[in-house]
C-alpha cells in the first residue's frame, strides 16, 4: 500500500508500506534528530509499522518533538528515582508548558534538594546506558497484573481501558511505564535536562487522597538551550515580584489571616490607582460606563448564570438566615442585572459596562503564586452587549485596545494570540448548541484573520459559555503570561437563562451577544508580571516615589523644602530626605529604591536658587532651573513615556 511522506509543507513523496516508520525515514535519508511521526495527524513511535496514510518526520527541535523529549524525560526520572527508592511509587508525569519542561508526581519519602542532585546523576547514568525505549501493545489484564503493586497505575489502568481492550506500556531496561507514548527511540536521546525543585502534591489534585512528592525538571534538544533557559530562570529570580514587592514595599501577604489575599500597601496601591485611571481613559474613549456591584448575591443568581453548576468547587460560599450566598467568582451576572433595568432598542447597542470588581476564587494552596495567582482578584472587567451584527466591530476595537495598552504604553513587544475552543469530544461541559458554538467559533476567527493577526487553536480550552480569545505577552525575558480575554457569550443572554432583550427596527425581540474582556487580566497578575518586567524600575507615571529631594548640609533643608512644596503643588509625587547620612548613602538609599529622579540641593545649589538632578540610571545635570525640571517631569507623566530622559545628553 502506497504511503504519502510530507517532507515539508510543499514537498511529498510516495513509497511503499509495510515497514516502520524510522525504516521509511532512514531510506530517505533524514536526519538522526527524527524521533517520532505523525500518521495522519496523530503522533506515533518510530517503530511504528505504516501500511498507508500520511506520514510526516518529527525532529526534536519541533514543537512535537520537544514535548516528546520532555515526556521521555519524565519517564527517565520515574526510571531513576525507582532505582534509588525501591518502594517508590511513580503516578503520572506529563511535560508542561509553564514552566516549560515536566514534573513527576510520586509516592516516595520527602526529599530535599541534596537529593535532586542523587536524582539527577541516576538520570544522567540512565541516558548513557542508551536502553532501547521499547513499545509493549497489552491487554487489560496483562497490564493490570504488570502494575499490580501500584495502585495509582492500576487506578488509571482500570479507567482508561476497556474491559478486554489493550493499550501500551513502555521499557527501558528494567523500567517499565503504563503509558500511551510516543517517545523518542532511547533514553540517549535525553542529554540536556536539569531537576529544577520539589514539592508536594495530592493524587488527583483532591487533598483527602494521597500526597505525593512532585519533582520538577526541564529538557531541551541542545545543551546550548538548557544553559539559555536556566540563565533566564537565575534572572527571573532576580526580578521576583514577591522579593522586589518586599524590597520596595508595595505589598504584604499575611497567610495566617488570608492565604493568598494580596494586601496592598501606601506605595502599592499607587501603583494600582494609576493603572486604574489609565483603564478608565481607555474604557471611556471606548463607551464604557463604569459600574459596581455587590461581593456577594445568593446562589439562586449563581444557579441562573450556570456558575453554580460549572463553578461550585471554586467558590466561597456561606450561609445567612437560612439562605446560601456566593461570594462572586465573576462580574458578570450583575452587570446582566443592570443591562435588565431598562428596555433596549437596537439604536443603543452597544451597551457598555465596566467595573474594577473584586472577584474570589477558590485557589488550592498547591498553585497560588504571589500576586499572580491569588484568591481575591480585582479585574478590569467589561461586558459588552451587541447585536450580532456588531461583533466584528466590537471584537476589532478590544483587540486594538489591547496592543495599545501593551505595545504602546508598557513597551511588550510581543503578544501571541489564542483562540479557545470547546473540547469537541466532551461538549456535555458546555452550554449551547452545536449551531451558535459554530457561529461564535467562526465569528473569532474572522476578526483575528481579517486583522492579519496569527493565532493558535486551543481546542477544549474555552469558557463553558462560549469560545474565546486569550492573549499572551511576552515579558522582558522571555516569559510569556496569558493576560487579555475576549469572550464571547451566547449563552447568558437566552431565554433558558437571563433572557435578555432588545427591540429591533421592526419591533421584533432578539437577544444581544455578550462580549466579556479585560485587558489587564486581573490589576493583581498585572502588577506582578509589571513588577517583573521592569525589575521594580517602574516608568515615572508608575513610579510611586516620582522624584526625591536629598539635602547636603542642614544649610539646605529650608530651601529644600520650599523645592518639595513646589513638586508637591504640581502634582508630583516626591518625598524628602533630610536625614544625616552621606549623600553617597544617599543616592544609594535611592538607587535600590528604584527611584527615578533625585534632586541633589547643597550650597551651589541654594546660592543660586537651582537644583541639580541625577536619575537612577547614574546620569546627572547640574544646575537646573526647578521650572525646567518640573516641566520635563510633568511631560514625562502626562505621556506615560516608557523612558526617563531629563538627563540625556544631547
Amino acid at each position: 500500500m502506497p504511503v504519502v511522506v510530507k517532507l515539508t509543507p510543499k514537498k511529498e513523496v510516495t513509497v511503499e508500506g509495510g515497514k516502520t516508520a524510522e525504516k521509511i525515514f532512514e531510506e530517505l535519508g533524514l536526519g538522526k534528530d527524527i524521533i517520532a511521526a505523525k500518521l495522519n495527524g496523530k503522533l506515533i513511535d518510530l517503530t511504528d509499522i505504516i501500511l498507508e496514510g500520511t506520514l510526516e518526520p518529527v525532529s526534536i527541535h519541533s514543537k512535537d518533538g520537544i514535548e516528546i523529549l520532555r515526556h521521555s524525560a519524565a519517564h527517565l526520572l520515574a526510571h531513576a528515582v525507582s532505582e534509588l527508592y525501591p518502594d517508590a511509587k511513580p503516578t503520572i508525569g506529563p511535560p508542561v508548558e509553564d514552566p516549560p519542561g515536566f514534573y513527576y508526581d510520586i509516592e516516595m519519602p520527602p526529599i530535599s534538594s541534596d537529593d535532586l542532585k542523587k536524582i539527577e546523576e541516576k538520570m544522567r547514568e540512565i541516558s548513557n546506558r542508551n536502553y532501547k525505549i521499547e513499545k509493549m501493545v497489552l491487554k487489560k489484564e496483562e497490564l493490570l497484573q504488570m502494575f499490580r503493586d501500584n495502585p495509582f497505575k492500576s487506578e488509571l489502568i482500570k479507567e482508561e481501558v476497556e474491559d478486554g481492550g489493550k493499550s501500551t506500556a513502555y521499557k527501558q531496561g528494567n523500567y517499565v511505564e503504563f503509558c500511551t507514548g510516543p517517545h523518542v527511540p532511547s533514553t540517549g536521546y535525553i542529554k540536556a535536562f536539569k531537576l529544577l525543585n520539589v514539592s508536594t502534591a495530592f493524587w488527583r489534585g483532591k487533598e483527602d487522597n494521597p500526597k505525593l512528592i512532585r519533582i520538577y525538571g526541564t529538557a531541551f534538544p541542545t545543551k546550548e538551550e538548557l544553559e539559555q533557559y536556566l540563565n533566564m530562570v537565575e534572572e527571573a529570580k532576580k526580578r521576583d515580584h514577591r522579593k522586589i514587592g518586599a524590597e520596595l514595599d508595595l505589598f504584604i501577604m499575611r497567610p495566617e489571616y488570608g492565604p493568598a489575599f494580596p494586601i496592598y500597601t501606601p506605595k502599592g496601591a499607587i501603583i494600582r490607582n494609576e493603572l486604574i485611571d489609565y483603564m478608565r481613559e481607555l474604557n471611556a474613549k471606548a463607551g464604557y460606563e463604569e459600574v459596581w456591584t455587590p461581593h456577594a448575591f445568593r446562589t439562586t443568581l449563581w444557579e441562573k448564570s450556570g456558575h453554580m453548576s460549572h463553578y461550585r468547587e471554586n467558590m466561597f460560599l456561606m450561609e445567612l438566615e437560612n439562605e446560601e450566598y456566593g461570594m462572586k467568582p465573576m462580574n458578570c451576572p450583575g452587570h446582566i442585572l443592570i443591562f435588565q433595568r431598562k428596555a433596549w432598542s437596537y439604536r443603543e447597542m452597544p451597551a457598555r459596562y465596566s467595573e474594577f470588581g473584586t472577584v474570589y476564587r477558590y485557589e488550592r494552596s498547591g498553585v497560588t503564586n504571589g500576586l499572580l495567582r491569588v484568591r481575591s482578584l480585582t479585574q478590569d472587567d467589561g461586558h459588552a452587549f451587541v447585536r450580532i451584527d456588531q461583533i466584528d466591530q466590537e471584537v476589532g476595537k478590544l483587540i486594538d485596545m489591547i496592543q495599545e495598552v501593551y505595545y504602546k504604553t508598557f513597551g511588550i513587544k510581543e503578544l501571541r494570540f489564542k483562540l479557545s475552543t470547546r473540547d469537541e469530544n466532551n461538549r456535555e461541559k458546555y452550554a449551547g448548541s452545536d449551531e451558535v458554538w459554530a457561529v461564535a467559533t467562526t465569528k473569532l476567527k474572522e476578526v483575528l484573520e481579517s486583522r492579519g493577526l496569527a493565532y493558535e487553536i486551543k481546542e477544549g480550552e474555552a469558557a463553558f459559555y462560549g469560545p474565546k480569545i486569550d492573549v499572551d505577552v511576552r515579558d522582558a525575558i522571555g516569559r510569556y503570561w496569558q493576560l487579555s480575554t475576549i469572550q464571547l457569550d451566547f449563552f447568558m443572554p437566552d431565554e433558558n437563562h437571563f433572557d435578555l432583550k432588545y427591540v429591533d427596527e421592526n419591533n421584533q425581540y432578539h437577544h444581544p451577544v455578550m462580549i466579556h474582556r479585560a485587558i489587564y487580566g486581573t490589576l493583581d497578575r498585572f502588577m506582578g508580571i509589571i513588577i517583573e518586567h521592569f525589575a521594580g524600575a517602574f516608568p515615572l507615571w508608575l513610579s510611586p516615589v516620582q522624584v526625591r529631594i536629598l539635602t547636603v548640609g542642614e544649610n539646605a533643608v529650608p530651601y529644600a523644602n520650599q523645592v518639595f512644596g513646589k513638586l508637591k503643588g504640581e502634582g508630583i509625587r516626591v518625598d524628602l530626605d533630610t536625614s544625616t547620612n552621606t549623600i553617597s548613602k544617599k543616592i544609594r538609599n535611592a538607587h535600590d529604591e528604584k527611584i527615578p529622579y533625585v534632586l541633589i540641593l547643597g550650597e551651589k545649589e541654594v546660592s543660586q536658587n537651582k537644583v541639580s538632578v541625577r536619575d537612577r540610571k547614574m546620569r546627572q545635570k547640574n544646575l537646573v532651573n526647578i521650572e525646567e525640571f518640573i516641566g520635563k517631569v510633568k511631560e514625562e507623566i502626562s505621556t506615560r513615556a516608557l523612558e526617563i530622559s531629563f538627563c540625556e545628553t544631547k
